[in-house]
């Protein structure tokens, strides 16, 4: 097998876990409405124009089409609340994998377990009572944390 056949064969897994972030950031009930979405597109496109520079013949068209393919999916991707857990950049957290949910008011963010870590979902501070109401709509332990995230 050919090494542009491998990159290939990466393009498409990568297609494939994009889609399936899209899919779970259409679902989102509570959308996150901090950061700077656009900062990892531009990463993508400045090595997308880097590529196109060096490769040369089918690949390189290729592979700059899939990197600014990658960037746009990638910009689009959303981070929030859904039925199903806690979306981030599309990557799905279920409920019962996210362990006890702490509204930090002081951070604006909800604090939960991702894998074996801590992590921390950040809302504009006027969201906090949508993101309350949601926890509590959905049953989720959720507690008042006035301390800081550590």
């Amino acid at each position: 097998m050919s090494g542009d056949m491998m990159f290939y064969i990466l393009d498409v897994v990568i297609f494939a876990m994009f889609a399936k972030w899209a899919y779970n950031t259409s679902k989102i009930k509570v959308k996150t409405k901090v950061g700077a979405r656009w900062l990892i597109p531009v990463f993508f496109f400045i090595i997308a124009g880097l590529g196109f520079t060096k490769y040369t013949g089918t690949f390189k068209y290729v592979q700059t089409g899939a990197l600014i393919l990658f960037g746009i999916c990638y910009y689009f991707l959303g981070s929030g609340l859904s039925e199903e857990g806690i979306v981030m950049n599309g990557a799905l957290t279920k409920w019962e994998d996210a362990g006890t949910v702490t509204i930090s008011e002081n951070d604006s963010c909800i604090i939960f377990r991702l894998k074996k870590r801590n992590a921390a979902l950040y809302f504009r501070e006027e969201q906090l009572k949508d993101v309350r109401a949601f926890l509590a709509e959905k049953a989720v332990k959720s507690s008042n944390d006035k301390s800081k995230v550590v």
